[in-house]
């Protein structure tokens, strides 16, 4: 795949970055010598693969991953809950790829801890599709044990995590190991072309930016059990409990911010962020908002407006707009109106596919891929953007970058109390 804006730093300018990129023949791999001979450098040796986190998404990555190479095995799962793992398990032994699901008793890991010990069991590769909050502690678990790891988005709920997120992609890189992150569009081909059209002055100077997506309800609540505590009950319905999920504009609207941040080229100097709740407003909703308006600020005076609401009955809207000096780009059509009229095609393939797809290739080809930086700057759009919402201040790139909110809980145990949530309060809330 090309190489992507945000693989440079965010202090380089727009005009420096593209005069780089265009240069640049690669795809965002490290060719490696000492890797070209490397443990998977031939076809027929056997990856083993172990899958941390089994919903939805980890059961969807842990069939993708199985079907973008044929001598790639499943050996082991981990989950904080059996019931998650064991239908995870029975529904991937249903699929096209149930002869390589080799995932006996002794392998099935429940609990908190249970991703160590996943780590530990011999597995190449981890797929992490756990809750965001967890995703720094365990990646890092992962690039220390000298793990390959594909990382579902987005990788933190908090700066603390973003910081240690880039520490562990630094190591990575330095371990010659493999971070593939989630942010599946950056592998879509059509996305690709598109985003190579503007960044080759398709459509001039970037002079402003519109992500806007507006949707119904998403995740499922689950009712409590009496005999739940608190921490199990906040675990199964993740979402709703902003130190698990980062609260929906970080868990689901990265995807947006991403791929504005990969056209971009660059990370905003300065955020502004209003949000609320109007229509989830029960207990039973947790924390989160249901709507959040931001605009970021760039260094170069472009503006971004990124809108997103979950509320039912009103009217769904899904798109991503560039203006420029030149042009117009309206990425989900993969069209360019202005002096430099283009169209591409429909999207090529499932791009969840194609990102296993892209990292098996590399690995049997004795290359790496380390998405890490751009998977950490494009989370801490969704949190810089919560965090805004939340206090009601303006807050500049380095003023979060540096915040010292942990919102980890005193520790990890599934029997204790947790106190109720508190819902943000704009002019009320504390920026930490």
């Amino acid at each position: 795949m090309p190489k992507s804006a945000a693989d440079q730093q965010p202090s380089q300018g727009r005009r420096t970055f593209m005069k780089q990129s265009l240069a640049l023949a690669t795809s965002g791999l490290v060719i490696n010598p000492a890797l070209t001979t490397g443990a998977f450098a031939a076809s027929s040796e056997l990856i083993k693969v172990g899958l941390v986190g089994c919903g939805g998404r980890g059961t969807g990555a842990a069939a993708q991953t199985l079907r973008a190479d044929p001598n790639v095995e499943l050996v082991a799962m981990a989950d904080s809950f059996g019931d998650h793992l064991e239908q995870s398990y029975q529904n991937l032994k249903k699929t096209d790829v149930q002869d390589r699901v080799k995932v006996d008793a002794e392998h099935k890991f429940v609990g908190f801890d249970a991703y160590q010990k996943l780590i530990d069991s011999g597995v190449d590769l981890v797929l992490l599709a756990t809750p965001p909050h967890f995703r720094p502690q365990q990646l890092k678990a992962c690039i220390d044990a000298g793990k390959h790891v594909f990382c579902e988005k987005p990788v933190a709920v908090d700066a603390p995590g973003i910081r240690s997120v880039l520490k562990t992609t630094a190591e990575a890189k330095k371990k010659n190991l493999t971070i593939v992150s989630g942010l599946c569009w950056r592998y879509e081909p059509g996305m690709q072309e598109m985003v190579d059209k503007i960044h080759n002055g398709g459509i001039g100077d970037i002079v402003s930016l519109q992500s806007i997506r507006f949707l119904g309800g998403v995740a499922k609540m689950v009712k409590r059990k009496p005999e739940w505590s608190d921490m199990e009950y906040q675990m199964r319905n993740w979402y709703y409990y902003t130190w698990l999920s980062g609260d929906f504009n970080t868990e689901q609207f990265v995807h947006e911010l991403d791929k504005q941040s990969w056209v971009m080229g660059e990370y905003p100097v300065r955020c502004y962020s209003t949000g609320g709740r109007q229509t989830r407003t029960g207990s039973d909703y947790g924390q989160i908002f249901d709507h959040f308006s931001t605009v970021y600020e760039y260094a170069n005076g472009a503006k971004f407006l990124a809108s997103t609401r979950h509320q039912l009955g009103c009217s769904s809207m899904f798109v991503d707009t560039v203006a420029g000096t030149e042009g117009t780009a309206t990425l989900m059509k993969y069209q360019i109106e202005g002096k430099n009229p283009w169209k591409g095609g429909r999207r090529r393939g499932n791009m969840h596919q194609l990102e296993h797809d892209a990292m098996y290739k590399a690995l049997r080809n004795g290359e790496i891929i380390n998405n890490g930086e751009y998977m950490a700057n494009s989370s801490m759009m969704g949190i810089i953007a919560r965090m805004s919402a939340y206090t009601g201040k303006t807050l500049t790139w380095e003023q979060a970058m540096n915040s010292q909110e942990d919102l980890s809980p005193e520790k990890y145990d599934m029997a204790m109390s947790l106190p109720e949530p508190k819902v943000a309060t704009p002019g009320v809330t504390p920026f930490v």
